[in-house]
């Protein structure tokens, strides 16, 4: 459904396709300048942005996080939280975000990927998300936590966040 959307958005504007569908296969094509999910290290980089915090934009959980704590069990609009330093709303807490990336099974550190633009791996049981949920603990939103979903896998503490190759 995400790739779906980012290709419609993109048609929409008159933009690149970024996503070739063939049915269950999905292929990314980072040249087009259209819309997409972005990899787990743009993910991180723009959670991060720029600072050194547990989560995005503070070391204190509710000054930027909708979790389990202060979320009454619902999702909230966008941007009622601090934004981290690159002015990014909602970065951790409020839905989990997916991202491009297969997840890797047998590592959880980076140290076999490419230093620079990262794609993930080709294969793996399901897609990476980052950034935790309303119903998460604040273990689970901090900027370091990941989680893995099966692509076809739909909740109301999943959504995405939009992308672009600028070049």
């Amino acid at each position: 459904d995400c790739v779906e959307f980012c290709n419609k958005l993109s048609e929409s504007e008159g933009l690149e396709k970024a996503y070739l569908i063939n049915g269950r296969e999905v292929q990314c094509n980072f040249a087009s300048d259209g819309y997409r999910l972005p990899t787990e290290a743009e993910w991180e980089c723009a959670g991060r942005g720029g600072e050194s915090h547990l989560y995005s934009g503070s070391n204190n959980i509710d000054d930027v996080a909708w979790y389990d704590e202060n979320s009454d069990g619902v999702s909230h609009g966008v941007g009622q939280k601090k934004a981290n330093g690159f002015g990014l709303f909602d970065m951790s807490g409020n839905v989990w975000e997916w991202c491009w990336d297969w997840w890797d099974d047998e590592s959880e550190d980076y140290s076999s990927s490419p230093t620079e633009d990262p794609t993930g791996d080709s294969t793996g049981p399901g897609r990476v998300s980052r950034g935790g949920g309303w119903n998460c603990d604040a273990r689970d939103t901090r900027l370091s936590d990941r989680d893995w979903y099966y692509p076809s896998y739909r909740c109301n503490d999943q959504g995405f966040r939009l992308s672009r190759t600028i070049r």
